[in-house]
């Protein structure tokens, strides 16, 4: 008998396996969140404002193109201003260079880590209102110049015809500046100029920066536009830090929420209608931008960001822009040469190449992760006609169209597709990675192609059939262009050149030294081991000075002599006595005593540090003087070679145990008696202190000869200060 599924049975069925598609679908995206859906990452400028005759030679390039508002600049290309014309380019949201007529300006180095320009001639100015030295570079160069900001502000750089180089710096600004010998710091309103004086070398004049002239009028006036027009403040809510030209958006349309989406903006009726039939990536044309390949540049001013960025979206009968609407996590908005989808059909006669926005879910065909089963331009994927006819019927509007043979050109015409190639391009599988068009010629990253009548469909080295259509007609710059040499020394593409320079320029390739900490420096300093009561060991000088043997802070084994001593007071100081009684020990030994002692040799050297423990001639000295009762020796105190005087001692006994074993385990001698060196501290000035032990010995030894009071340190405390008392009371 057969049993049929209740409805809740199958309802829930129903529902597990839409959760289990949504979990293999998550599973997917949390795939693709791990590694990067684009192979190429290459950073571009955009040409932001454009005035008068400007040419455009790309990377790799030998033939020049006319520079267009919205164009792409990557590294390596090379832009050339006609007489009156003006350039501005952006690199960010908050950064521009702008450049003046009759001038070359290069990329010649364009990465996330910074950017590097090359200014052969003419004048350009780059102001940076956002600007963190420490997370990125941003230098530029003249002839034998390099210019490297420190932080934010403005700087303008003029170059002349003989190839002077002048730089100025305005805004708050500050710049290190490098040229073939020299490297300095130009701070705020002040300019320094670089004339050659034809033997190859040159000096730096540094005076106050001069008044406005037209070129910073200009500058002055664009600065107050942008910031009354352009909106920085608050844009995190609607796209990521990434995007920049989205700032200028709220000139043209609307942002509104929605909960779907999110932020979108929707662009204003009047910014729209002034365009026949209007749909997005129908107006402009298709340029070739390596690393990139076919590049969208929008006629409108508005279409930087809109079309190279988020996704486009159909939202209450309108297009409109969506900056996080992919429909799947992401790592990070990257900059795209064109968020759409190609197709190439055999419609009647002609080759024909179409294409239509991203929308909402969609994968780049051009990315590493598109797959016909992923692609949600449909409920699951499908490609039901009807079903666009019914659900989406604005996608059909949004196909756009061009014959192969005018595809690229600078003139492009694309028209809306007909409603049959539309439903075709839309059903059909769209164009992985390159679209296979070339041009006429071999290009870089571009398969060479047999040369045939534009439209011609060839088999290129990829195997796959390949378009070939005419190249646009080249332009020539607006005068010739003089290939001279920019920078202080060689750039290497891609890394920046300051931290070379001031090796350099200003250390003279030694690297400079590390600053040392306050705390650091103050704990050091707080100890008085150094002279004035500084540390001997504190860093001075822009790099390390080279160590000399000779010098008293140093010895021939490498390390510092005097800090080496552990004394608290110099050898070259007399010892004075103790207060209250006569020195014993070492602090009797006056200090030509000590020199002899060492062999007459220069206490400073470290070799003679450690020799005073054991002085040869005391021996011969206890002899003479009848030191030879062994009792009272072993009873005395050890002698102490502490050159510094102390204070009187009330028990010196147990003070003067500790060296005990080091100088009795090695001989059996008896100990010096203190009555040898007693006279010579009374007179510690007088030279002949050697033959003061002949003179005053019957004086130690008649007064205390029948009362051992010389020996009661040891077992009374109440006799020790008359005996160390009466030599002073005589």
């Amino acid at each position: 008998m057969r049993s049929r599924l209740s409805a809740p049975t199958a309802l829930l069925f129903l529902l597990s396996i839409i959760c289990l598609l949504n979990t293999a679908a998550r599973a997917a995206d949390d795939t693709y969140n791990d590694e990067d859906e684009y192979e190429e990452h290459a950073r571009v400028l955009r040409v932001s404002l454009l005035k008068g005759e400007v040419s455009l030679k790309r990377a790799g390039e030998d033939e020049w193109e006319d520079a267009r508002l919205n164009a792409p600049l990557v590294e390596g290309d090379v832009l050339a201003t006609g007489r009156d014309a003006r350039l501005e380019i952006q690199a960010d949201a908050r950064n521009f260079v702008r450049v003046g007529p009759d001038s070359v300006i290069r990329v010649v180095t364009l990465r996330d880590e910074g950017i590097a320009l090359s200014l052969s001639e003419g004048t350009a100015t780059f102001r940076l209102a956002h600007f963190d030295k420490a997370k990125e570079y941003f230098e530029l160069d003249a002839p034998g110049t390099t210019v490297a900001a420190e932080r934010v502000g403005q700087y303008r750089v003029d170059v002349g015809g003989d190839g002077a180089v002048r730089v100025t710096v305005r805004g708050d600004g500050r710049a290190r500046i490098y040229s073939q010998n020299a490297g300095f710091v130009l701070r705020n309103d002040r300019t320094a100029r670089l004339a050659p004086d034809g033997s190859g070398e040159s000096d730096w004049e540094f005076m106050a920066a001069a008044g406005f002239d037209e070129w910073d009028s200009w500058n002055d006036e664009r600065e107050h536009y942008l910031a009354e027009r352009l909106k920085f403040e608050g844009r995190e809510r609607y796209y990521d830090s990434d995007v920049y030209g989205a700032e200028e958006l709220d000139a043209y349309g609307d942002w509104v929420y929605t909960k779907d989406y999110g932020y979108i903006w929707r662009p204003q009726t009047t910014v729209v209608n002034v365009y026949n039939d209007w749909a997005p990536y129908r107006y402009g044309s298709w340029v070739w931008c390596a690393p990139y390949g076919w590049t969208w540049v929008a006629d409108e001013p508005w279409g930087w960001a809109p079309y190279h960025y988020g996704r486009w979206v159909y939202y209450n009968n309108d297009w409109c822009w969506a900056p996080r609407g992919y429909g799947y996590r992401y790592r990070r908005a990257r900059w795209r040469p064109a968020l759409v989808a190609f197709v190439t059909l055999d419609f009647g006669r002609d080759r024909q190449v179409c294409w239509y926005p991203l929308t909402y879910g969609q994968r780049d065909p051009r990315g590493r992760f598109w797959s016909r089963g992923y692609d949600r331009l449909s409920p699951l994927g499908g490609r039901d006609l009807e079903h666009l006819r019914r659900q989406n019927p604005h996608l059909l509007r949004a196909v756009s169209t061009v014959p192969a043979r005018e595809f690229g050109g600078r003139t492009l015409r694309a028209r809306p597709a007909a409603g049959d190639l539309a439903a075709r391009a839309l059903t059909s599988d769209p164009v992985r990675g390159q679209l296979p068009i070339a041009r006429g010629d071999s290009l870089r990253g571009v398969p060479r192609v047999g040369a045939g009548p534009a439209g011609e469909r060839t088999t290129g080295a990829n195997g796959r059939d390949t378009l070939t259509i005419n190249r646009p007609t080249p332009v020539m710059p607006p005068r010739a262009i003089a290939d001279r040499p920019t920078g202080a020394a060689t750039r290497t593409p891609g890394a920046p050149l300051e931290g070379e320079l001031r090796r350099t320029r200003v250390f003279n390739n030694r690297e400079p030294r590390a600053p040392s900490t306050p705390d650091a420096s103050a704990g050091a300093g707080s100890q008085g081991s150094g002279p004035g009561g500084g540390d001997v060991g504190t860093s001075t000088g822009a790099v390390e000075r080279p160590r000399s043997y000779g010098t008293p802070t140093t010895s021939p084994r490498g390390d510092s002599a005097r800090p080496a001593r552990v004394r608290p007071t110099s050898p070259d100081v007399p010892a004075e006595p103790a207060p209250g009684g006569s020195p014993t020990g070492d602090d009797a030994v006056s200090p030509k005593r000590r020199e002899r002692n060492n062999g007459g040799g220069n206490d400073d050297g470290p070799s003679t540090v450690n020799r005073p423990r054991y002085e040869p001639r005391i021996r011969p000295r206890d002899e003479e003087g009848g030191g030879n009762s062994a009792p009272p020796a072993r009873r005395e105190a050890p002698p102490s070679y502490n050159p510094e005087p102390s204070a009187p001692r009330e028990s010196p006994a147990p003070r003067r145990e500790a060296p005990e074993p080091r100088h009795e385990s090695p001989r059996s001698e008896p100990r010096p008696e203190p009555r040898h060196e007693q006279p010579r501290q009374e007179s510690p000035r007088s030279e002949p202190q050697q033959e003061a032990p002949r003179h005053e010995s019957p004086r130690q030894e008649a007064p205390h000869q029948a009362a051992p009071r010389q020996e009661a340190p040891r077992h009374s405390d109440s006799d020790a200060p008359r005996a160390k008392g009466r030599p002073d009371n005589r």
